[in-house]
């Protein structure tokens, strides 16, 4: 889905089956009447609709391309995939500031079930688990927690009725006997293992500096109503650039509170914010002074260390922000998570937004971990896994989820992309790269590649883009010469295994021989090949005319050429096969 202030575009979903009198025909998107509608309606009306629909789903799969509506050939993302291995009854996650992997999951008991006070700590990113539930009450119900920032193995968890600190090497918790209320959010000073804030919904703040042993009230500027009650933090965030910098965020109005002298005063913000209470604020984690606070009346970005505000207008209604997450090493790329799921994604700062797959409610905390932090083996059964990717991780319905966002994840159209000479395909939700555009048209453009499959990113060295039919490769040290761009070998990396050469024959104006590679092209396949660009669109042929599928194919070093036998003697009897896609896929980048 493209989503923006003056467009919202939807995109086809998998959403779950409903009971309804035309469902869908053969998967082609064409609705067909269920058995009991049609045994209402007379025999020959009954007869004339089913034709009638039938034709519709054959013209409607024969031009398929033709007909694209927007979105119709989105990237398809695998979805949030459940971590078994954290259980059930998990309520909140923490993390440490820097995405050094570790991710703890707090789990509560619930009421008329087995489930109890649980807490595991992963050190990989989420790939496996160990629990830490040793001198925790069976009962305690967990809100929020922190992990100290120089010896990540140490950490302290807050419930209703308790707070508790595990100790870098140790096994048990231990109990912090103070009297405070119930914490509603907790945070270590990023520089200080000794000094924290804690925040409380009705009691105002706390704050200690010896490691959680003693607190103090730390609640200077905050308001108070004449029953006492001093709105605390439900949230907090810390500047990196600057520890004395911290904003708060509270349930009640103004919302948004900021201190500059690490939290023993604070000043209301209102500057640009609308009026009412917000659910959560945080630093962007790569972009210094810029942050970001949530509300149900939508997302509000500072650019100013959180002193001035300006709402996000284009952020799509009905959302209800209660997180916004930044995608490690691409810092204008931004995601926010709404209180019913819903999972939205900007790559240009917020100007629009496209869909990705929701979340199950009740929703949690979501981080987002860096490739580096995600590439160990995995022995949990329930996390499906790429390499090299960012993730998210969830908090929601209970468990723990993971999103690989690979770079075929949905985009949002570039500025700068658009300003250089590339474009934006609203059909897969990617940009054609400016460094990409005049080659694509050049060699074949949409009938030689398809449409984009990913943004351009660097992989294994070299600036590479995706497509459905190919890939094409920015090779810097033949800068401008005609090869500056080049089409990748996907079909070289597509057939593992090569047949052997055949023996030198004749070449015939329908027959062509290459000793290069021992092939020979034939027939309409060298039609094709000829008219279509030879050697420097689909490279040499790695293989004899095979059968595939049922299909006459025949596999170049940069393409997969396909004869349609329904389409003999057209111009589409031969067409190129998706490569680019099944090679996507291979790599878990598409469903």
């Amino acid at each position: 889905m493209i989503l923006g202030r003056d467009r919202v575009t939807t995109r086809p979903s998998s959403p779950a089956p409903v009971s309804q009198p035309f469902p869908v025909l053969f998967g082609h998107g064409v609705p067909f009447p269920n058995r009991d509608l049609l045994r209402r309606t007379p025999p020959r009306i009954a007869a004339i609709l089913i034709a009638t629909l039938s034709l519709i789903a054959l013209l409607t799969s024969s031009w398929r391309l033709a007909l694209a509506t927007p979105g119709q050939f989105a990237s398809p993302l695998p979805g949030w995939q459940r971590i078994s291995a954290t259980g059930e009854g998990i309520t909140t996650l923490i993390t440490p500031p820097s995405t050094t992997g570790l991710v703890a999951a707090l789990g509560s008991p619930m009421p008329e079930t087995d489930l109890r006070t649980s807490v595991k700590r992963s050190v990989d990113g989420g790939h496996t688990w160990q629990a830490l539930d040793r001198g925790l009450p069976l009962d305690l119900r967990l809100v929020t927690g922190t992990v100290a920032p120089t010896d990540t193995r140490s950490m302290i968890v807050s419930g209703v009725g308790g707070l508790f600190r595990l100790d870098a090497g140790a096994s048990t918790w231990e109990p912090i006997r103070v009297p405070l209320p119930t914490i509603t959010a907790i945070r270590y000073d990023q520089s200080d293992p000794n000094h924290l804030i804690a925040g409380t919904e009705l009691h105002g703040n706390f704050i200690t500096r010896d490691g959680g042993s003693t607190w103090i009230p730390s609640s200077l500027g905050l308001p108070h109503d004449r029953y006492g009650t001093i709105p605390g933090a439900i949230s907090l965030a810390q500047l990196q650039s600057d520890s004395a910098v911290w904003l708060m965020a509270t349930a009640v109005a103004p919302g948004v509170f900021r201190s500059v002298n690490g939290g023993s005063s604070w000043k209301p913000v209102t500057t640009g914010l609308a009026p009412g209470g917000a659910t959560s604020v945080s630093f962007h984690s790569e972009a210094d002074g810029t942050a970001f606070v949530t509300s149900d009346r939508g997302m509000a970005l500072s650019t100013d260390r959180g002193q001035t505000w300006t709402p996000v207008a284009s952020l799509p209604p009905g959302i209800s922000p209660v997180a916004v997450v930044t995608e490690p090493a691409s810092p204008q790329t931004w995601m926010v998570v709404g209180a019913r799921g819903s999972v939205v994604r900007s790559t240009n700062r917020g100007e629009s937004w496209v869909e990705l797959p929701s979340l199950p409610r009740p929703v949690g905390p979501v981080f987002a971990l860096s490739p580096s932090t995600t590439q160990r083996a995995t022995t949990s059964p329930g996390i499906a896994r790429i390499e090299g990717v960012p993730v998210l991780l969830a908090a929601a319905a209970g468990g723990v989820w993971s999103l690989a966002l690979p770079p075929t994840t949905p985009a949002t159209a570039s500025r700068s992309e658009l300003a250089s000479g590339g474009r934006y395909i609203q059909a897969t939700e990617h940009n054609i790269s400016a460094r990409f555009a005049s080659a694509y048209d050049r060699l074949g453009g949409f009938e030689r590649f398809g449409f984009p499959r990913s943004e351009a990113f660097v992989d294994q060295g070299l600036l590479v883009q995706w497509f459905q039919r190919g890939r094409l490769e920015y090779r810097p040290d033949l800068q401008g010469s005609p090869y500056e761009v080049q089409i990748s070998l996907l079909g070289d990396l597509l057939l593992t295994d090569r047949p052997v050469p055949s023996d030198p024959i004749e070449s015939t104006s329908e027959r062509r021989y290459y000793p290069e590679t021992g092939m020979t092209v034939e027939n309409a396949f060298l039609r094709y090949f000829d008219a279509r660009g030879g050697v420097d669109a689909l490279g040499y042929p790695i293989t004899p005319e095979v059968s595939e599928a049922d299909r006459p194919v025949q596999y170049f070093q940069r393409a997969r050429l396909e004869y349609l036998r329904e389409f003999a003697g057209t111009a589409r009897e031969v067409q190129l096969g998706l490569i680019g896609d099944e090679i996507l896929r291979q790599r878990g980048w598409l469903e």
